[in-house]
């Protein structure tokens, strides 16, 4: 019983690490414009500060899983806390633009430890439960671009940009405190790798073709709603000249697709096939953006488009995460730490190229949905792929 009380307490607090980190970015957001006008700096910089948030969220990956494998998950978790709550405190003493990306590049290594949690829910529970929990967690932590915005907006107005980086310092000492109590303390059995044992496993992991594609396909079928984030502030606000109320509403209909379809798959899990779910979640997530592309010039079936396309996102990620994880037979540590490096690479290095291109045609609707439509086609040739691989070797 006691048992279960903590492990109930470890999920509630891990939410609560997992959507800060998300939830600071998310509050920054609609204040992004702000920060830029004091420090004189190119609205490019919006979206390349999150570009580098991500990039930060997946620096220290390759080591965590070794780590995790000598020291225990719990330690290198609340060493993760710690870090990104230095890191938050940072960053409203940012004296310019500079200052201000490099500690959001440091406060985005808090991501790097995310996978902790997931690792630990993969390790302690079977694959039906495994894929609820971890929907259900994604569930809770995408309400991150929804309340953002809205504290995000509230704080600004009330008061000044950096409050926003005080309350996630707040909310980093509740988990903090709150991981240190509850998490199970869980150590490998296994004796601790050597240097070229941890750089064959690694090599093993990465050329293991499932999870490779898996990390790619994660990463790409996130883009557009990531890039939505990024974007949203120049879009919304400064192109399309609507204000802080109407920016919150977009925000809230994108993301409410996915909310709605997490949310749905505690249960559909379990009764549908992995095969099933990532084709027709595929099938969904493009027509959805095909939507937005033709539809473009009319915002209401534009934000229409993107929240079938982000509903689509929630049927099949969790499936996806599910078969590369367990597709390497090697620790779900360095696995997981494998995959993320993989997906935040690519949502990075995706971001960044995105955000050029916008750029070049002024952030147009036109030009954002035409290169959504594209990633749409990517995304389901990608998953039509993996789909067949999951039913080939019978994953349930």
């Amino acid at each position: 019983m006691q048992k279960n009380k903590n492990l109930i307490l470890f999920a509630m607090f891990f939410i609560i690490y997992e959507f800060n980190t998300y939830i600071s970015n998310d509050m920054i957001m609609p204040g992004m414009i702000q920060v830029v006008n004091e420090f004189h700096s190119s609205v490019e910089n919006i979206a390349t500060s999150l570009s580098l948030f991500i990039i930060g969220g997946s620096t220290l990956q390759i080591f965590l899983g070794p780590l995790c494998e000598k020291y225990g998950k719990k330690k290198i978790l609340l060493i993760g806390n710690i870090l990104f709550l230095i890191a938050t405190g940072v960053i409203p003493f940012s004296a310019n633009m500079t200052q201000f990306l490099w500690a959001r590049y440091f406060q985005g290594m808090g991501l790097c430890f995310i996978f902790i949690g997931y690792a630990m829910i993969h390790d302690l529970f079977d694959d039906k439960t495994a894929v609820k929990l971890t929907s259900l967690v994604a569930n809770i932590s995408v309400f991150a671009p929804l309340i953002g915005p809205v504290i995000g907006s509230a704080i600004i107005i009330a008061f000044d940009w950096r409050y926003i980086f005080i309350v996630t310092a707040i909310l980093a000492v509740v988990s903090l405190a709150g991981l240190s109590y509850s998490m199970p303390n869980i150590k490998s059995t296994e004796p601790m790798m050597s240097f070229k044992e941890i750089l064959y496993t690694y090599k093993k992991i990465f050329c293991t073709k499932t999870l490779f594609i898996g990390g790619l396909i994660i990463g790409i079928v996130s883009l557009p709603m990531l890039s939505w984030i990024g974007l949203a502030p120049v879009i919304v606000m400064k192109i399309l000249g609507k204000s802080y109320g109407t920016y919150i509403v977009y925000q809230s209909l994108v993301f409410g697709g996915f909310i709605l379809s997490s949310i749905l798959i505690q249960y559909l899990a379990g009764r549908y096939s992995f095969y099933k779910l990532i084709t027709r979640g595929a099938i969904i997530t493009f027509m959805g953006l095909l939507v937005s592309f033709v539809f473009h010039k009319s915002e209401e079936i534009f934000i229409a488009g993107m929240f079938i396309s982000s509903f689509g996102v929630g049927i099949f990620t969790g499936s996806i995460f599910r078969v590369a994880i367990t597709s390497t037979g090697l620790s779900n540590s360095m696995s997981a730490a494998s995959l993320n490096i993989i997906q935040s690479g690519t949502l990075a290095l995706g971001l960044e190229i995105l955000n050029l291109i916008s750029h070049k045609f002024n952030y147009s609707l036109l030009s954002f949905t035409m290169i959504n439509c594209v990633i749409g086609i990517i995304i389901l040739v990608m998953c039509m792929k993996f789909a067949n691989i999951v039913k080939e070797r019978n994953w349930q």
